[in-house]
């Protein structure tokens, strides 16, 4: 009964997260207040300050010739509860850039 408890406990204060892919095509603004930031075609600010270690071989973000180029950008959007605030909160981490204009 007690491990059966301590299961049901466990299970009601688990932190869920979601994981879903998003992408959108914009223009690198460059590196700001340690976050890399684009905007979208549509004008909305785009802010990452995760990005995969492939993303950035393939392309030195800190280059400043990157600047003003044009990317089709792919994320993942993270969904998780704050265990402090227990507030969902979202992070989005940038998994690909494909350069659209040289």
């Amino acid at each position: 009964m007690r491990t059966l408890s301590i299961i049901l406990f466990a299970l009601a204060t688990a932190v869920t997260t979601t994981f879903t892919t998003a992408s959108f095509t914009g223009t690198y603004d460059g590196f700001e207040d340690e976050m890399y930031v684009f905007t979208t075609d549509e004008g909305q600010t785009m802010e990452f300050d995760e990005v995969s270690p492939e993303t950035l071989e393939k392309y030195d973000l800190l280059d400043e010739s990157f600047k003003g180029k044009t990317f089709k950008v792919t994320y993942e959007v993270v969904t998780y509860t704050n265990d402090e605030t227990e507030e969902e909160e979202v992070k989005n981490i940038l998994t690909d850039l494909t350069l659209l204009e040289e």
